[in-house]
């Protein structure tokens, strides 16, 4: 069974490089633009994801709304997270919410396959 990862990251280029670059790995990934965009994947495919890679700094929802969202509906999802961000100080706050994983852009795409490969064996 392959294992399912949801992108949400605002920036397009970026998405889609993660997106052909976990597809490559064999992975089966989804997208979202956004934190709004990505509760409504939650939502239809309820514990689809083995991980979700979230970047912290977008519109509408942003990465720790999204993160007090999930706490608030499916806590064990947080251990599921891998967060991304430039923001140094949005990265500490996500550790504090139970964050394990959490990768500085811009980051290494070995760094990042390294990653997403401990947290699906964590899960």
């Amino acid at each position: 069974m392959r294992k399912h990862i949801l992108v949400v990251d605002d920036d397009q280029a970026l998405r889609s490089l993660m997106q052909e670059l976990l597809e490559e790995e064999t992975y089966e990934v989804d997208t979202a633009i956004d934190g709004v965009d990505a509760l409504g994947q939650l939502d239809h495919q309820r514990n689809a994801y083995d991980v979700i890679l979230l970047d912290l700094t977008m519109p509408r929802l942003n990465g720790l709304q999204f993160l007090h969202k999930v706490q608030e509906q499916d806590p064990p999802l947080l251990h599921s997270i891998i967060a991304l961000s430039a923001d140094g100080e949005a990265l500490q706050q996500s550790a504090c919410m139970g964050i394990c994983n959490t990768l500085k852009k811009p980051f290494d795409l070995e760094v990042l396959l390294v990653l997403v490969g401990r947290a699906m064996c964590w899960n």
